[in-house]
């Protein structure tokens, strides 16, 4: 799935995950979302893991679309700051990809965001750190971030880290770029 469709996806899934009862198995300010309907997202105990406990995203064979655990908090005390969102990640046979991810919003209109979609995590693959680093616009309402799964696999997290870092600490993702001014390539050669 694209990184447009995920940021769409992600918003459409917030909103309706917000009306509805948060699952018992989840601690208190986490939420699932996605389009995934083969998904089983809550916290296992892990051995060997950063922690005793664990977020698990586990996907059946053959799952289309994609499954995230998420939290949403207000953007007062991150706007117009650069922040890092890192976790330690385990994977095990991600048929597609997962990763971090984290969006900044000003009002209804998302205004930063990166999903490590141009460094997905693949495979399988033991405990490790992951990050995304975002500057964040001084007009942000809300900031959403949390680690997805699209595909079949089992994707876990733990260790969430939620800061704000100097300017001199790189941003990560594509970053926002020009647009061109004309289209190209309008028939394929």
């Amino acid at each position: 799935m694209k990184a447009s469709a995920i940021v769409a996806a992600i918003g459409v899934g917030v909103l309706a995950t917000a009306l509805a009862a948060q699952p018992a198995s989840l601690p208190q300010g986490w939420m699932q979302t996605g389009d995934a309907q083969t998904c089983e997202d809550k916290v296992v105990p892990a051995t060997g893991a950063p922690s005793a406990r664990v977020f698990n995203l586990d996907c059946k064979p053959n799952t289309k679309g994609f499954t995230s655990l998420m939290q949403m908090v207000a953007g007062t005390d991150f706007a117009g700051k650069r922040v890092r969102l890192s976790a330690q990640l385990r994977g095990n046979q991600l048929a597609e990809w997962g990763g971090l991810w984290m969006r900044a919003d000003s009002g209804q209109k998302p205004t930063a965001f990166d999903n490590m979609f141009d460094r997905q995590l693949n495979g399988s693959f033991g405990w490790q750190p992951a990050e995304i680093v975002l500057d964040i616009p001084a007009d942000a309402t809300a900031l959403s971030f949390g680690f997805l799964l699209t595909g079949a696999g089992q994707l876990q997290a733990t260790d969430f880290r939620l800061e704000v870092v100097p300017n001199t600490v790189p941003t990560t993702g594509a970053g926002a770029r020009a647009l061109p001014r004309q289209p190209s390539n309008l028939t394929p050669s």
